[in-house]
């Protein structure tokens, strides 16, 4: 079993189960023999509809294919907080729980100020489906899609016509890159139907995204630091460079923060 700051997740679990009084637990009441005090290896099996030699598995550190289901079950009844749950899963199978951060519905407040005080550059917030949940002023001007309803950055730089009209170099620019995205986030989260859904979507739709991504086998995690060229209404239409810069929000890991800067600095812009 993995350690987490040089402390086993197996001594972890077993000081979790030990803070809780069973008899404070609604899923025993009624379990014979009585429960004790302290929660046992059996209790939890119980609880989280396993074999009590399949949970002792985990609190021993002797397996680690276990579901992500069966892990939030053992967050539940173990009553784990949000960093312990993170810490099971890190520990236990490598990536964080699903859904985490998800649950937040409004953005932190340092977030969204940082972003509607960048009157620089253009940027924008993007969840894990790449859907935009906020753009600063800029961003809007420089691409108006930004401002329709439900703006999906894949959906417009793979399939919208204009596109293709403002992103240079598109198939080699653009669309092998993001194809190469999108094949990393679906590998990363097969759980996340949405962006299933998206990725059928794109293939479906367009032909030459079902030839790249069938004769293509790069994967791209993100687009931080590439240069592209774009030609823009905003800038007349003259040919500028830029950078992409992504962030990951600590509050909010479900999301990127991205703004974009001038390749070869304001002149050209």
């Amino acid at each position: 079993m993995e350690r987490v700051d040089g402390e086993s997740i197996s001594r972890l679990l077993r000081a979790w189960r030990g803070r809780i009084d069973a008899r404070t637990v609604r899923e025993l009441r009624g379990v014979v023999p009585r429960p004790g005090r302290r929660l046992s290896q059996a209790h939890v099996a119980r609880m989280t509809g396993v074999s009590e030699g399949w949970y002792r598995a985990l609190e021993a550190g002797r397996r680690q294919d276990f579901s992500e289901n069966f892990l939030l079950r053992v967050a539940q009844a173990l009553r784990l907080s949000e960093a312990e749950t993170l810490t099971l899963f890190l520990a236990v199978c490598g990536r964080r729980p699903p859904g985490s951060g998800r649950e937040q519905a409004d953005l932190p407040a340092g977030v969204k100020a940082l972003l509607e005080q960048q009157v620089s550059y253009p940027a924008y917030l993007s969840d894990l489906a790449w859907n935009v949940v906020a753009a600063n002023s800029l961003m809007g001007e420089w691409f108006p899609w930004v401002l329709r309803p439900k703006p999906n950055l894949m959906r417009w730089a793979l399939l919208h016509p204009e596109a293709r009209e403002q992103m240079l170099d598109w198939e080699d620019s653009c669309a092998r890159t993001y194809l190469a995205m999108l094949r990393v986030a679906a590998n990363s989260n097969p759980g996340n139907g949405e962006l299933r859904a998206l990725v059928e979507e794109i293939l479906d739709a367009d032909a030459d995204c079902r030839r790249i991504w069938a004769e293509e086998f790069d994967v791209v995690e993100h687009r931080d630091g590439h240069v592209f060229r774009l030609r823009l209404p905003y800038h007349g239409r003259r040919e500028i460079r830029v950078t992409s810069h992504v962030l990951l929000p600590i509050q909010r890991t479900d999301l990127r923060f991205v703004f974009i800067t001038p390749a070869d600095g304001w002149a050209g812009i």
